[in-house]
């Protein structure tokens, strides 16, 4: 087996907990506890993919299905490699595994948002084959 591999999170146990939570920390910048059961609502439904380093989840992203009138869709949101890892192409690695388990689910069309300030983020969404779309997001806090 190679060092990295992605699967599919498909349980929650105390260290995949623990493991995200640390990646939801070094993404919002402060201490951030995910509740269990929202967590297991994402597992199912939707593709929570983890790369790891061994038994280590050091890496996720989330695939979304989306059924919309013009057609079966997805979404990739949350994209992490935890900063000790990073540089190492985790991140190249869990978006190809994405993009393939999408084309395999016969999905239409990808979509993602990037902020502009996530240099190296914008640059790999590019890399694979991504296309900016001229769009405005809207959003609004309930």
């Amino acid at each position: 087996m190679e060092k990295f591999y992605v699967k599919r999170i498909t349980k929650i146990n105390k260290n995949i907990l623990g493991d995200i939570n640390g990646l939801l920390s070094q993404w919002y910048g402060k201490e951030y506890r995910i509740d269990p059961r929202w967590l297991a609502q994402v597992i199912k439904n939707s593709y929570l993919l983890g790369v790891y380093d061994g038994k280590n989840l050091v890496g996720i992203v989330t695939l979304i299905e989306m059924h919309k009138i013009s057609g079966y869709k997805g979404s990739v949101e949350h994209l992490m490699v935890d900063e000790k890892y990073r540089g190492q192409k985790l991140g190249e690695k869990l978006m190809v595994y994405a993009i393939n388990l999408a084309k395999k689910l016969k999905m239409k069309d990808l979509y993602l948002t990037c902020e502009p300030r996530r240099i190296a983020a914008n640059a790999l969404y590019k890399k694979l084959g991504f296309e900016k779309k001229e769009s405005r997001v809207y959003y609004k806090n309930l």
